[in-house]
This record gives C-alpha cells, structure tokens and sequence, in this order.
C-alpha cells in the first residue's frame, strides 16, 4: 500500500516582499501552508502574495490565526473575553477566506498559531470556541491542531473535519504534549533526529520520548518551520527522505 502524508507550513509571517520570495522557495517542497492573517502579522499585500504563490505550488491553503499581537508574534497567552475572542479570529479567518474568493481558490482548513494554539491544545472551551467559528465560516473548513488534543475532540463535537499535526523538530511529553520551548530537551539536537521522526509520523510508526517511552499517534500533517533560517535545506531533505521511502507528499484536498 503506497503511502502518503501532508507537510505544512505557517508562510506569509512578514510583511517584507523578500520574505514573501523565501517562502515561495519552500512551496515545491509541501503540500499544505498556513497563512498569517494579521493576529501575530502579515496584512493584506502578504496575504495575496502568499495565496497567489500557494496557487501557483497548488497548496492546500490555511488560516493561521493567533491572539491578537503583533508584539510578542502571537506567543504570549492572552486572557480575552469569549465575544472578542470570537471577532478576532473571524476578522483574521474571514481575511483569508474573502481573499481565497477573489483568487479563485479554496480556504482548506484553519491552524491556530502559537500560544493559541499550545492553550487550544490542553483546554477544551477554548479549542471548542475556535471550532465553531470554523464551522460558522463553512462547515467544509477543516481544523488543524496538535494530534490527539482537546483540539480533536473540540472539531468532532462541533461536527468539523480534524488534521492530526505532528512536529518534527520537537520532542514529546508521555501525554502527547510538547515538551516545552523553555525546557532543554524540547527540540531534536540534530536534523537527522527530525527527518527520523518524521518518517516515523509517515510510516504509522511509534515515536520516542526523551525518557525512551514508545508514543503511538494518528498523524496526518507534519509541521516544517518556516521561520527556521535553514527551512528550505530541511525542506529539501524532508522531501527526499519521504520519496526514498516510497511516501507521497500530499494534502487531503
């Protein structure tokens, strides 16, 4: 049986043109990319940039919202009433979906960035919130999110469609969270330790922890940091690995 995995990444992070141009470096390399929609940055230039760059690479494009912080780049927990919650992310969601419309193409699915994300992850009212906005954009819009979190279990109680995200640049916690930034043995030391993990989400395999526990997870999308100042040499190598083994790079659309 052939194989296949989606590989993502969060793209249009800056508002610089150059930024734009590195990005569109990584898109041979990936199947899905997830696009800043003005919550931790980007605007409406580097939105247009990055769909008309994603079409052209025939991406599955997503909306990548965050708290409302351009200062901190969306990785400070906010604490905000569930009303303003709600009219940021569909400000931030709907800028993406109007402009998919007047290019033509399809908003594919919603990944949350950054400490929303990592809050969505454990809490379930939260990730509950983000999930019916999805749904009241469109009903067909999918929701990315940490494999086997209270994301998941948000999208299936509003009755959307989930994408397991799995990271391979970050070690695990036995209960399937992310060993923290702040901790020293939050990310792999080395890149062959990434690529190996990787494989492993594509093959269905269990990975490791850094106490030597075996983790098994349903795995759908591998996340590729675009901020990292090497991310398209990892792309590459990301992309080979997974060709030599016979697995297919590809999103659900």
């Amino acid at each position: 049986m052939n194989r296949s995995i989606d590989i993502n990444c969060d793209l249009g992070e800056s508002t610089k043109p150059e930024s734009w141009a590195r990005d569109a470096e990584i898109m041979p390399y990936i199947s899905s990319c997830n696009i800043a929609c003005g919550g931790h940055e980007g605007n409406q230039a580097s939105v247009n940039a990055s769909i008309n760059n994603a079409l052209a690479h025939n991406l599955a494009i997503g909306a990548h919202p965050s708290y409302p912080d351009k200062e901190n780049f969306g990785r400070k927990s906010i604490s905000l009433g569930e009303l303003e919650l709600i009219k940021t992310l569909r400000l931030q969601i709907d800028l993406i979906a109007e402009s998919c419309n007047q290019h033509g193409a399809k908003l594919f699915h919603v990944k949350p960035h950054g400490a929303l994300y990592n809050d969505a992850a454990l809490d379930l009212s939260l990730a509950t919130t983000i999930a019916e906005v999805v749904a009241q954009v469109s009903g067909n819009i999918k929701l990315m999110g940490l494999a086997d979190s209270a994301m998941k279990e948000a999208a299936h109680k509003v009755g959307i469609e989930f994408i397991n995200e799995g990271f391979m640049d970050r070690n695990y916690r036995s209960n399937k969270t992310l060993v923290p930034r702040t901790e020293p043995e939050a990310l792999h030391s080395t890149l062959e330790e990434s690529l190996q993990q990787a494989l492993k989400f594509a093959q269905g395999k269990p990975i490791s922890t850094p106490s030597g526990q075996l983790l098994s997870m349903k795995v759908d999308s591998i996340c590729l940091h675009g901020d990292n100042p090497n991310a398209v040499s990892i792309a590459k190598q990301l992309h080979q690995s997974l060709t030599d083994h016979n697995i297919q790079i590809r999103s659900g659309m």
